[in-house]
């Protein structure tokens, strides 16, 4: 079986793993427990155009989940069935941001790299934010002024609770050459956490879409 899993769908089927045996923990009757399984895996399968059979088998697995080590071992073998994300080097760097000069990648390890859902990184001196994703299929690179707070607050990428702050870029307006307007988002501070936190890229998506459209 090839690698099907992104890592924002890996996310999110083991958060539906999470719900299935946790869920089942609140109640004794087994009528229930099943129905809480099998929704949890229509969720996780819904995710997908399409499955083939052993795909569909992989995350029916999730209704034989009945200890902690069970779904421990569950979302290490999603593992083996990952699409790692694109290496990324000092080349990608220069290509998606060729006006930005001096610009250096986080130091993140391969396998650091591989998992991520997108990529992203602060310049504080410059007060600002890059973000490197995989947008219609190739990797893009967007970047703003980023003004972190000191509140958490729910981030508009990963929709979870953690501290954020304001991510703002402008764009031209439709129709003009020399006018343009901002637009923003309140994303999490630290793009590590998001990227680790996202169960799905259909927010980010629509960002990078109305940032290039």
């Amino acid at each position: 079986m090839n690698a099907f899993i992104t890592n924002a769908d890996y996310h999110f089927i083991v958060k539906q793993a999470t719900n299935a045996f946790y869920g089942a923990q609140n109640t004794n009757d087994e009528g229930v427990k099943n129905a809480l399984r099998f929704s949890c895996i229509d969720k996780a399968q819904a995710i997908f155009e399409e499955l083939e059979v052993e795909q569909e088998q992989l995350i029916g697995e999730i209704f034989h989940i009945h200890s902690e080590e069970e779904l421990e071992a569950f979302g290490a073998k999603l593992q083996e069935f990952l699409i790692p994300f694109p290496l990324v080097t000092d080349a990608t760097i220069k290509k998606l941001f060729p006006k930005v000069k001096k610009l250096k990648l986080p130091t993140l390890s391969d396998e650091e790299i591989k998992r991520l859902v997108f990529l992203g990184w602060n310049d504080t001196s410059a007060q600002k934010k890059f973000i490197i994703a995989k947008h219609d299929g190739k990797l893009t690179g967007i970047q703003g002024n980023f003004t972190p707070t000191s509140k958490k607050g729910i981030c508009a990428f990963c929709h979870q609770n953690e501290r954020v702050g304001l991510f703002k870029a402008d764009i031209k307006t439709k129709g003009s050459t020399d006018n343009f307007r901002a637009i923003g988002q309140y994303i999490c501070a630290d793009s590590l956490v998001c990227s680790s936190n996202v169960q799905s890229t259909n927010r980010l998506d629509a960002f990078i879409h109305e940032l290039k459209s």
